[in-house]
């Protein structure tokens, strides 16, 4: 039974080899379930996944749903997180904030990354004019804050959350651009593109098979990172009555709804959306930093 028990498990230990062999994204991943900080923000970044996503499961009002003597109530069974100033539930609001949050920051992600990354290949694998024209761009973009080039932007596409999310995206695509870039620059003058160029591959096939997985750690850290600025930058344009409009909630909206109410004790108000920003961010940096620990020789032997 020792002997049949022994086998299995290390029929499994094959098993996890064999995959993280074919791709580094599973090597990488693998490495990252097993660091301590990464364990962290997996836990974390679920635990406010499943509240987002069940958030009418969980609670048995709506949103915008005006409790009739509840103004301003703490904590109690009814209202676990209490109510604000217009006898609204803060945890239904808190929870539905937090979705949009992740939205948006998922939605900031997707549009920057894709975009930036093709520009920081096309720059870095072909040079020359293609490289001073695309980079000349990115520059440019970067020459503007990103908060003042974010309001610019709303005040001509308009306020609202998809409105936003694109913002954001459009905010994110020069710093992908540029580590893509110095990627490119690094992997492409590498033995393994050489032979491939030599085997007749084309310029798709050597990019997108062989060195885009070598420089997908990296952009999976910036991906980290500009998720947790997406989360600050909306809940910021929020905050400035630039995001979504009254009823829905933000965790921006929230904090600015409750900044007239410090001095009246009501301090859950403010409370519970600042932990809820703060979890977010903490766990995002968590996931960065494991997956620099996770991609990083040097990291991982220190």
């Amino acid at each position: 039974m020792a002997a049949a028990g022994r086998t299995t498990t290390l029929g499994e230990q094959s098993r996890i080899q064999y995959w993280r062999s074919q791709s580094q994204l599973i090597d990488v991943t693998y490495r990252v379930l097993r660091e301590r900080r990464g364990q962290i923000a997996v836990a974390i970044l679920l635990l406010l996944a499943v509240g987002a996503l069940f958030a009418p499961v969980l609670t048995p009002y709506h949103y915008a749903e005006q409790i009739r003597g509840a103004r301003l109530e703490g904590p109690s069974w009814s209202h676990p997180l209490g109510t604000d100033h217009l006898n609204r539930d803060l945890l239904t609001r808190t929870l539905v904030g937090l979705r949009i949050s992740l939205l948006v920051s998922l939605a900031a992600v997707a549009i920057g990354a894709p975009i930036g990354v093709t520009v920081g290949y096309l720059a870095g694998y072909y040079g020359r004019w293609v490289e001073s024209v695309l980079m000349r761009v990115i520059d440019t973009m970067l020459a503007f804050p990103g908060l003042l080039t974010a309001i610019a932007i709303l005040a001509i596409l308009g306020t609202g959350l998809r409105e936003i999310a694109l913002t954001l995206g459009i905010g994110a695509i020069p710093v992908f651009a540029r580590i893509s870039r110095g990627q490119m620059l690094q992997e492409k003058e590498r033995d393994y593109v050489l032979a491939a160029r030599a085997l007749g591959a084309g310029p798709f096939r050597v990019v997108m098979r062989h060195i885009a997985i070598n420089t997908l750690p990296p952009l999976l850290v910036q991906a980290a990172l500009v998720m947790a600025f997406a989360v600050i930058a909306e809940a910021t344009l929020n905050f400035l009555g630039l995001g979504a409009s009254p009823p829905t909630p933000t965790i921006g909206v929230l904090l600015s709804d409750a900044r007239q109410w410090l001095t009246s004790g009501a301090w859950w108000y403010i409370l519970f959306p600042t932990l809820v920003l703060s979890l977010i961010l903490i766990s995002l940096n968590f996931m960065a930093d494991a997956i620099v620990e996770a991609t990083n020789p040097y990291a991982r032997n220190r």
